[in-house]
């Protein structure tokens, strides 16, 4: 769907086919998605302002699990079967870059930032976009990471990443801001009765997220009757 302040959300893409996350801008004309009945294997490029599918990509790598695009639209990179590939935009071959479970590519476009999930711990690393050298990015483990899929738009200008947290004192995921040269996270301050997914940093400087509130209500039952 494509939602706008001040107007009603309107489909974004001309297809009778179930669309799904995850998904990317892909230069600035078009959009990438998974495609297509579980489970999620196919990649469509939709061009924005037709809504009209002009190309799918079938990488045959297995379920895909996240998905970001180089700067200028010419490469996807996914994730799929703990591991992160590159693949044309235009469709072709896809390559191994580097192990991981999600990656965000950098905004200076040299590199990306892998996510991969350990059994005890989520560890992140700057990855050349060639898959060569990799570091990895110090995180204050007073706050728990969410292992969930970075966002596309997670990462910022200024090195900063988005990411879900696990505190310790809240069953809700809340948002954190990761400095990615020092480790230091800043947990955003938001709704504490909601869980934040999918965080994304705006042009303008804010950050949008998926908000997914908790509603409960409490029945009281007694014996007899029919």
């Amino acid at each position: 769907m494509l939602v706008e302040k001040g107007k009603e959300p309107a489909p974004l893409v001309n297809t009778a086919e179930e669309t799904a996350a995850p998904m990317t801008a892909v230069g600035a004309r078009e959009i990438a998605f998974v495609i297509g009945p579980e489970p999620h294997r196919t990649i469509a490029v939709t061009d924005i302002e037709s809504g009209r599918t002009v190309r799918k990509i079938a990488p045959g790598r297995g379920v895909i699990d996240s998905l970001t695009s180089s700067r200028d639209g010419q490469t996807l990179y996914f994730a799929a079967g703990g591991v992160i590939w590159a693949v044309a935009s235009s469709g072709g071959e896809a390559r191994k870059v580097a192990a991981g479970d999600s990656a965000v590519m950098d905004p200076s476009g040299t590199s990306l930032v892998v996510e991969r999930n350990d059994a005890t711990r989520i560890r992140l690393f700057h990855v050349n976009w060639d898959g060569g050298q990799e570091r990895e990015i110090p995180v204050d483990r007073s706050l728990p990471l969410m292992p969930w899929p970075l966002s596309p738009c997670a990462m910022d200008a200024k090195g900063r990443l988005l990411v879900s947290l696990l505190p310790r004192d809240s069953w809700f995921t809340p948002v954190g801001i990761l400095d990615t040269a020092t480790g230091r996270i800043t947990r955003v301050p938001a709704d504490e009765l909601s869980d934040h997914q999918s965080a994304a940093w705006t042009p303008d400087g804010h950050i949008v997220t998926l908000q997914l509130g908790l509603r409960a209500m409490l029945w009281r039952f007694t014996a007899g009757g029919e």
